[in-house]
Parts: structure tokens; C-alpha cells; sequence
């Protein structure tokens, strides 16, 4: 499954005609309020609502995030290193939409160890995780074993490759058993480093589904 980040509230038109199963609304790039967003996506897609630090107060933030879940957002995405009394309404508001929460991690400049890996990922679902979301920069052949490796601990989970060495992790993902992997909706739009397109993703994929 195929998750398209929307950054620009331009894109979102595009994005929900793209052949996206998902949307990921960056609510701190797009800079608008999610009763704007919401009534042009169908209920049909599922939406992710993301905002991350440093573009609003968190407790702006944390209203945009627990408005986008009163709209109908199907996830929510909550950086770990958040303090408690960041998280818990936040969590409190998921449930009670029956929202899941994904709990991501993210490491712009390298990847740690394995056994830090492992202890990063109990701690998503320790925090409150449905979903651990583990994103981090690969650097050599070794940071992609250990990112693979991960799948083979118990939990749902989302891992990602930062970086052109970490997009094979980016399209083999599902097929390890991730809930779904990212893609931007083109070339140019991306919100993380190493991003493919859907088209990218999708033509991908139906090479390896062709063989």
C-alpha cells in the first residue's frame, strides 16, 4: 500500500486522483487547517495526519493533529522524543475516533546499531505505538541489513531508508511486511530525502508483480 505525502494544499487534488490507497497530510507544510483538507479527500482514502515540530507551538500542533482525527483521519503520526504531556491527549483523541497511532523515529544523518534499532522500535509501541515508524538515514550496505532485520520482530511497523541508498527499503518494504510505504505524488515534491514518485513506485511494482 501506497502512501502519497501531500506538502502543498495545491497538491491535494492531484494527489487524491493519483491511485493513492493513502494520504499523508503534512500539516506543517501545508499550513492549513485540516476542515479546509478534509472535505475534498473521500472518506474512501485513508488519511495519515502528520506536523511536525517547528513550524507551529506544540499545543497548536496537538490541536490541528486531534482536529484531524475528529475529521475522520484513519492514522495519526507522533514523533517518539515527544513529551508525555505532549502525547497523552493527543493518544486519548485516537481512540476515541478509532484513529491507530504510528509512532515514528527519525535519524537525518545515520543509522544506529542493531540493538539500538531494536530498543528504538519497543519503545514506539511502549509510547503508545499501534505502528512503529522507523526512518533513518542509510549510509553503507550494513545500515540496510539492519533496517531489514527489524522485520523480524514482532509489531506492526513502517521502515524506511533516508538517502538514495535507502529507497531499495522504501519499495521492498510491503513485501517484508510493512503497513505501507511513502511516496511523493511527483518528482520534486518529495518530504523526505530519497522519496520515489507513485508513478515511480508504481511502475516498480508492476515489474516485480509482472515476474
Amino acid at each position: 500500500m501506497i502512501c502519497v505525502s501531500v506538502s502543498h494544499r495545491n497538491q491535494l487534488e492531484k494527489a487524491v486522483g493519483s491511485g493513492a490507497e493513502m494520504l499523508e497530510l503534512r500539516l506543517d507544510l501545508i499550513r492549513e487547517k485540516p476542515d479546509k483538507l478534509f472535505p475534498a479527500i473521500p472518506r474512501s482514502l485513508q488519511t495519515v495526519v502528520t506536523c511536525r515540530p517547528g513550524t507551529y507551538k506544540d499545543n497548536e500542533r496537538a490541536a490541528l493533529l486531534k482536529e484531524g482525527l475528529a475529521l475522520g483521519a484513519a492514522y495519526v503520526d507522533l514523533e517518539t522524543e515527544s513529551p508525555e504531556s505532549f502525547l497523552s491527549d493527543i493518544k486519548q483523541t485516537a481512540a476515541y475516533h478509532k484513529a491507530r497511532v504510528i509512532m515514528s523515529y527519525h535519524n537525518f544523518e545515520r543509522t544506529p546499531g542493531r540493538e539500538d534499532l531494536e530498543s528504538v522500535m519497543i519503545g514506539c509501541y511502549e509510547r503508545g505505538g499501534d505502528i512503529a515508524k522507523i526512518a533513518t538515514r542509510v549510509n553503507g550496505s550494513d545500515d540496510i541489513l539492519n533496517l531489514v532485520g527489524l522485520y523480524g520482530l514482532p509489531g506492526q511497523k513502517v521502515i524506511l531508508g533516508m538517502g538514495p541508498q535507502g529507497r531499495i527499503l522504501r519499495i521492498v518494504g510491503p513485501y517484508l511486511g510493512a503497513v505501507f510505504t511513502f511516496a511523493s505524488l511527483e518528482e520534486g515534491e518529495e518530504t523526505a530525502p530519497g522519496q520515489l514518485s507513485i508513478k515511480q513506485m508504481n511502475d516498480i511494482y508492476k515489474v516485480i508483480d509482472k515476474s
